[in-house]
């Protein structure tokens, strides 16, 4: 909660200065704060869903469809993902010798034994997105103001995964490991994506059409992600 509050701050102060310090600009930079949640999910694989965030940060630019408010907004940006995991388990990969690759649910202790006891485990999923969007503005002449709904798409394509744990060793040192490898992701994503608001705040969601994992541990073969939250403008 303090990280998204501080990042609250920033963009609030970004927009200002940049208000400020320079004319407008076209189109619009766009945070979204989210929080995911998986259907299908693998097998004794939980989510602790309020601390499963997403942060997409998209600069989007508006091509007027006619004179009567409706535009076709292409975007492009970052899509970070976090999942928090439950029940110490976390997400391993291994290749065997015929470089066949398995993903699998683990407990945290077969992973890491020297480990006394577990604060967290997380995965971390981070894609670069273009999204596309068809909007409606009832403020006609100043699309920053008013009422506005939109829907499209969105695709992406993944360039980081990562798992990460905390926890106290035997010495009752406090560690964190963060193991950045291919966990079985499908590399390209697509979804369907909406939002509704008015002036520089809006309700977002997003639903993942494809699948979630390329290679699937156990009961993971149709898992996809829903976001829902909220959408700051920035500029």
């Amino acid at each position: 909660m303090r990280k998204i509050g501080l990042l609250l701050v920033g963009i609030i102060m970004l927009s200002y200065a940049a208000k400020a310090q320079r004319p407008d600009l076209p189109g619009s930079l766009i945070v979204d704060l989210g929080i995911n949640s998986w259907s299908s999910a693998p097998t004794d694989l939980k989510l602790n869903t309020f601390q499963s965030k997403t942060v997409n940060i998209v600069y989007y630019y508006d091509l007027a469809i006619g004179s009567r408010g409706l535009t076709f907004t292409p975007g492009i940006g970052l899509g970070l993902e976090k999942y928090s995991f439950e029940d110490d388990k976390t997400l391993t990969s291994t290749v065997n010798n015929s470089n066949v690759r398995n993903v699998a649910v683990s407990n945290l202790s077969t992973v890491y034994p020297q480990a006394n006891s577990f604060d967290k485990s997380k995965l971390g999923l981070n894609y670069l997105d273009v999204p596309l969007e068809f909007r409606y503005y009832t403020s006609k002449d100043n699309l920053s103001r008013g009422f506005r709904v939109a829907l499209g798409a969105k695709v992406g394509v993944l360039y980081s995964s990562f798992t990460k744990a905390k926890f106290e060793d035997n010495a009752a040192d406090r560690r964190m490991v963060k193991d950045r490898q291919d966990l079985g992701f499908n590399r390209f994503r697509y979804g369907i994506q909406g939002r509704i608001g008015v002036g520089g705040f809006s309700i977002f969601g997003y639903y993942e059409l494809s699948d979630k994992f390329d290679i699937a541990p156990a009961g993971g073969l149709d898992t996809k992600t829903l976001t829902l939250g909220i959408s700051l403008t920035g500029f």
